[in-house]
């Protein structure tokens, strides 16, 4: 008996986009639109979620920085590796 050839988790979790895409246009976007009242009288509650979610929306997320240091006694090694092909 052979296995399921490819991935099949996609499909899955487009079921449920494609039914709650389904839901949301329903009577001319009315679902929806009282989800995104309720979110953003959340949001002016002071709901961090919420605030995040409509600052996500509109700005996209922040970006993540990182910062690389070391101590003075013990310093970050930096090494280069170099490959060089030879005939």
């Amino acid at each position: 008996m052979a296995a399921p050839k490819g991935n099949q988790n996609a499909k899955k979790g487009k079921l449920i986009e494609d039914l709650l895409r389904k839901v949301c246009v329903q009577e001319d976007n009315k679902r929806i639109s009282q989800a995104l009242s309720a979110i953003l009288d959340k949001a002016a509650e002071g709901d961090l979620r919420c605030l995040e979610f409509v600052r996500d929306t509109f700005d996209g997320k922040p970006a993540q920085s990182v910062a690389l240091s070391g101590d003075e006694d013990n310093p970050i090694a930096v090494t280069e590796i170099v490959r060089k092909i030879v005939k």
